[in-house]
Parts: C-alpha cells; sequence; structure tokens
C-alpha cells in the first residue's frame, strides 16, 4: 500500500488508496474477563482476551491523484454508509518515527462541519476489526 510522506494512515477503499493524518486519538483498550475461583482464595483473576482499537483521521486525499489536495468528500460518506463486508477496509497505520501497524478497519463515524465564514472541516473515526499487527 503506498504511503504519503506527512500523513500516518493509509487505507485503500476498492482499487484506490487513500491517506490521512491521525489526530493524537489512538486508542487501545483492552477487553477484560474476570474470574474467581475457589482455588484463587477470593483474589479476583483478569485476563486480557483482546483489544478494542480505535483512530481518527483528518486531511484524507487520495494517493497517485493529481488532485491529490481534494478532500473526496462523496467517496468518504459513500464508505461510511456501507454495510456487511463490504465496509471492511484495510489500513496502515505509520506514526512518524514509529513502528507500522496494519490490519482492518470500518469506518464508524464520519463527521463535517462548516460555517458561513471558514472552510468545511471532516474527521472520520475509524475501528479496527480483528487484529493490529505489525508490518512493513
Amino acid at each position: 500500500m503506498a504511503y504519503l510522506d506527512g500523513y500516518n494512515i493509509a487505507f485503500k477503499i476498492g482499487n484506490k488508496t487513500f491517506a490521512g493524518r491521525t489526530q493524537d486519538d489512538l486508542t487501545i483498550a483492552a477487553r477484560t474477563k474476570e474470574s474467581l475461583t475457589k482455588d484463587d482464595a477470593g483474589a479476583t483473576q483478569v485476563a486480557v482476551t483482546g483489544h478494542d482499537i480505535t483512530f481518527r483521521a483528518t486531511g484524507i486525499v487520495e494517493l497517485g491523484s493529481d488532485t491529490s489536495s481534494k478532500m473526496f468528500r462523496n467517496t468518504m460518506i459513500a464508505t461510511a454508509l456501507l454495510t456487511g463486508n463490504s465496509a471492511v477496509l484495510s489500513f496502515k497505520y505509520v506514526p512518524t518515527g514509529g513502528q507500522a501497524y496494519g490490519g482492518s478497519c470500518i469506518i464508524t463515524n464520519y463527521t463535517e462541519s462548516s460555517n458561513s465564514s471558514d472552510d468545511a472541516t471532516y474527521t472520520v473515526d475509524f475501528r479496527v476489526t480483528g487484529n493490529m499487527t505489525t508490518t512493513t
């Protein structure tokens, strides 16, 4: 998957690759299971059973497009409205100077806002489906 300097998230929608800057809100929350048995002598045991991972992207552009500064609003809205397996996107998360991670995700929220004196702004929230693994 292509990567563009200055952006730290890339994802695929159909045969197009998009990139965006993520805000400082990558969230990894452990899913846990608690148990208490007679052998534990009253001490609760906790095991991590998985993780819920979310992130937010802004400034999304299409890579390889001669209009790479253009926000592809209609594509983002159409993708946010997908259901079932069509809604699953592959992604690559590459924080500056850090390890690259990849996996699959879905769009959980698309927000845009504007007023009469400023440019419109938008954010796209993603949730990782399955595992997020290290990649190159």
